[in-house]
């Protein structure tokens, strides 16, 4: 069994009994840019697509984090989650994702590849937006 599959049914461990789980049917916005929230969610099913002005940045499933923004103090989100699918999320505020961290380091770099991954597709969104207007 490969590290990330492994990693995946961890984590989905981890949340099997979270208290706190949300479910949204398809075509449900849970955010969008400028809205201010506390809260992370981990995407226990289904699919959510992130978008930046209209464009898609990514398509997160089963075991991907969504809405890390959040979690900066005093940020907005930047972008707009919308749901493809029917989903069940688990809601996680500050506190609990400073426990998460602290407690399961497997979680803590979960979240790290999750906004490093976020962070170049913006990147990427940015230099395809500069590339047209040069």
């Amino acid at each position: 069994m490969s590290g990330l599959v492994e990693n995946a049914m961890k984590l989905a461990e981890l949340f099997r009994n979270w208290k706190e789980v949300e479910d949204y049917g398809a075509q449900t916005v849970l955010y969008s840019p400028e809205d201010s929230t506390d809260l992370l969610y981990f995407i226990l099913s289904g699919e959510i697509e992130l978008t930046l002005h209209g464009e898609t940045l990514s398509t997160e499933g089963a075991g991907g984090i969504i809405g890390e923004m959040a979690m900066i103090p005093s940020a907005k989100q930047s972008v707009t989650a919308t749901t493809l699918t029917e989903v069940k999320l688990a809601r996680i505020n500050r506190d609990q994702l400073k426990e998460l961290v602290r407690d399961d380091t497997e979680f803590s770099l979960h979240v790290m590849v999750s906004m490093a991954n976020r962070l170049r597709a913006v990147d990427k969104h940015i230099s395809k937006y500069f590339e047209q207007i040069c």
